[in-house]
């Protein structure tokens, strides 16, 4: 014969708090990782032409301009 069990008191839970979101946390993670992962790819990767469209307008604002009171 089974042993009787005493009922929970009033109040207490029977759920622990954190039940089920270890499997949030692992995709929130793995989320993250492949995040950081793609970036550091497209990084690393060289570009088509290999200079920067950004380095490109950099170098046209850098230009000196003729001064208008000449």
């Amino acid at each position: 014969m089974a042993p009787v069990t005493n009922p929970p008191l009033p109040g207490s839970m029977t759920v622990p708090p954190w039940f089920g979101w270890e499997n949030i946390l692992a995709v929130l993670v793995l989320l993250v990782v492949v995040g950081v992962a793609f970036f550091v790819v497209s990084s690393v990767g060289e570009d088509a032409n290999g200079r920067s469209e950004w380095q490109a307008w950099l170098d046209a604002r850098s230009r000196q301009r003729p001064d208008p009171d000449d």
